[in-house]
């Protein structure tokens, strides 16, 4: 297990005075960094061997969102995958009386980018352990694209989008959804919980659609919403997506 303190910046905090969950996701990305690297299969390490590490799917869970200045602790640990193919790592960060307000877990591919091919992990990983512990008991069920289009936003990638790997940042998909939900919504609701499936890898000038479908409850408190993100003319399916969404105290 990999610890790290992390306080929310100015610049991560948005217009209802809480940090961003795009500002938490990096908090994530940037602890499981860290300790593939202390690992010895970070980017660095494997990177000149021909390989790199794909995000697959990622599911995240927010209990409430911190403020400025608050003093937060990220850890992350690789869980058991039960699968060669792909490995899971989970994540918490906790407030200043050790409550959790954020879990979230991941499944990750190890990508040989030269031959254009998945490989196994261990056979890259010799001292590969697990923790028993989970943050969240999930098993990435498939998710269910929209079966009607209530949203439709469209945009082309920035380089800012991009990120070591020379492709976009998984955290560009999550900007990219809330960008395309109604101001309405976003103004009055917060994202409580997020599932989303990588499908394709997106570059500097690639055009993508937003195409949503939101389900308000009958209570007026809660709204699910189902988003599929193409690019191009052809409507290659980049990534799909669940959000769910409570009213803001």
């Amino acid at each position: 297990m990999y610890e790290m303190t992390f306080v929310p910046r100015i610049s991560e905090i948005d217009t209802n005075g809480k940090a961003k969950i795009t500002a938490l996701m990096d908090y994530l990305q940037h602890v499981a960094y860290k300790h593939a690297d202390q690992l010895g299969i970070g980017h660095q390490q494997v990177f000149h061997k021909g390989l790199t590490w794909l995000l697959l799917r990622y599911t995240v869970e927010i209990a409430r969102y911190p403020e400025l200045d608050e003093v937060l602790k990220a850890s992350s640990w690789v869980a058991e995958s039960g699968s060669p193919k792909y490995t899971v790592r989970d994540f918490e960060i906790v407030d200043e009386n050790n409550n959790i307000i954020c879990k979230a877990t991941t499944s990750w591919l190890l990508f040989n980018y030269r031959k254009r091919q998945p490989v196994d992990y261990i056979d890259y990983w010799s001292n590969y352990s697990v923790e028993e512990k989970r943050a969240l008991n999930y098993g990435f069920p498939g998710l269910q694209l929209p079966k009607k289009i209530d949203t439709r936003q469209s945009l082309r990638v920035r380089k800012q989008d991009l990120d070591i790997n020379q492709h976009v940042n998984h955290i560009a998909h999550i900007h990219w959804i809330i960008e395309g939900m109604p101001e309405k919504t976003v103004k009055r609701y917060e994202l409580e919980k997020l599932e989303i499936s990588y499908k394709e890898q997106v570059f500097h000038e690639d055009d993508i659609t937003v195409e949503s479908e939101i389900q308000k409850e009958k209570d007026n408190e809660t709204i699910k919403a189902f988003h599929r993100l193409i690019k191009g003319k052809k409507e290659k399916l980049v990534s799909k997506a669940i959000t769910h969404w409570r009213l803001q105290k």
